[in-house]
């Protein structure tokens, strides 16, 4: 099976952990960055096929990393799930109306977060998303 491209882009190292835990290197490529300028920069060599982006970023912001992909270099094929522990409904109408396929807010349920981020990339790759759900464990 071809591994998904998964850049992810959040700043807290226990965070981090998790996702380097519980999101599977067999079905996974994690690509991991701290800041939106980084992410920013690695998003044109990695061509990834999610970004898990969280909102409180240094440098630049989730929202504004989310807008320059969306707007600016007209991606809208990448899978985009943004992650924060804020969830004002302002914030959220904004992401969904820039794109995004999804929305995790923290604290997230550790053993659940594959399926998540596989259920959010099933909206535009149904049968890799499916296919690599084969490769998680049953919960």
């Amino acid at each position: 099976m071809e591994r998904i491209e998964t850049l992810i882009v959040e700043d807290d190292k226990d965070i981090v952990q998790l996702y380097q835990t519980f999101l599977p290197d067999t079905v996974f490529h994690k690509i991991m960055v701290a800041s939106g300028a980084t992410a920013l920069k690695l998003y044109e060599k990695a061509k990834p096929d999610i970004i898990i982006l969280d909102v409180m970023i240094p440098q630049i912001n989730g929202l504004k990393v989310l807008e320059e992909i969306r707007k600016n270099r007209q991606d809208t094929k990448t899978t985009i799930i943004m992650s924060t522990a804020l969830s004002g409904e302002k914030e959220m109408k904004s992401c969904v109306q820039l794109g995004i396929q999804g929305y995790i807010v923290k604290p997230f349920k550790r053993n659940e977060i594959a399926r998540l981020v596989l259920g959010c990339f099933e909206k535009n790759e149904p049968e890799r998303a499916q296919g690599a759900g084969a490769f998680l464990e049953k919960p």
